[in-house]
């Protein structure tokens, strides 16, 4: 095991997310130390700095941003998703949103490691320069990324509401109901996550666009199709909950449908190839590696 490989790092961070929910759910039956007591959170602490580590590392491999193959979206989103939580808690603490957030973390990235046509080696194609060819490209797969890891964290936000809402209908407490924060505190979480997300979408959208103007040859149908319609659907979302028309359990179920079918979208995102996309002065144009 290397400290400068990208996949020991990442499965290192992926133990860490594992060892911190492990932790978060054994506390809330049996409360920790005072010197223990934050042990969740500096474990995704951890996780958090060696997953940036491997990313980095990545991005030297690739020259960019690393989002060209699925194993690399997962860890943005993953990735992203820390960083809304760790934002989120300087604004106010919901009891195990972090646990939760750990827990999420360490599903996606088991399986974005464990498949390992996940991670083809694009960047060893020969030819090959960088991942985007365009900064506004990069500018608009970064944004659009990021507003998926606020949509995880809305998903699990609502899986939260959805498990304390069934404790309050049931009136039997359950093993997670005493310790999940106030219902109403994960009503605005969602609400406001939502509305971030929607906005971070929504510029990646137009950026998005700024460049389909000028090279509608790089984007498929599927890409253009797909995020469209991604766009529509979280966007129709924040209508129907601004007015409250959609709201409770109803809306708690759209927002983690709308983000599992974000992640299998994510396989459909990838450019279309064109000759010339990428190469090198001194060489002959070539075939462009797919995005």
């Amino acid at each position: 095991m290397s400290v400068h490989d990208v996949k020991d790092l990442l499965w290192l961070a992926t133990a860490c997310y594992g060892a911190s929910f492990v932790l978060g759910m054994v506390k809330t039956r049996h409360p920790f130390s005072t010197l223990f007591w934050e042990s969740p959170f500096i474990l995704i602490l951890v996780g958090f700095f060696l997953q940036t580590r491997a990313l980095y590392f990545r991005g030297l491999e690739v020259h960019g941003c690393p989002l060209g193959n699925g194993m690399e979206r997962a860890q943005f989103i993953i990735w992203s998703l820390i960083v809304a939580f760790l934002l989120l808690r300087l604004i106010w603490r919901i009891n195990l949103l972090g646990t939760f957030c750990a827990g999420a973390s360490f599903l996606l990235g088991t399986l974005s490691l464990g498949m390992k046509n996940w991670d083809a080696p694009y960047w060893t194609a020969h030819g090959y320069v960088r991942l985007f060819k365009d900064p506004w490209i990069e500018l608009h797969a970064s944004i659009a990324i990021f507003s998926y890891g606020l949509f995880c964290l809305l998903a699990v936000v609502s899986l939260m509401y959805l498990s304390q809402r069934q404790a309050l209908l049931s009136r039997k407490p359950g093993f997670l109901g005493p310790y999940l924060p106030p219902i109403q505190d994960l009503e605005v979480a969602a609400m406001r996550l939502l509305a971030v997300g929607v906005a971070f979408l929504s510029l990646s959208m137009v950026v998005g666009a700024m460049h389909w103007t000028r090279h509608p040859e790089f984007v498929s149908g599927a890409k253009l199709t797909v995020t469209t319609a991604l766009w529509v659907g979280y966007l129709f979302l924040l209508g129907m909950r601004l007015s409250n028309r959609l709201y409770g359990s109803r809306f708690a179920k759209w927002s983690i449908g709308l983000f599992a079918l974000a992640l299998i979208s994510l396989s459909l995102v990838s450019s279309k190839s064109k000759k010339q996309a990428f190469y090198k002065p001194s060489l002959p144009p070539l075939a462009m590696v797919s995005r």
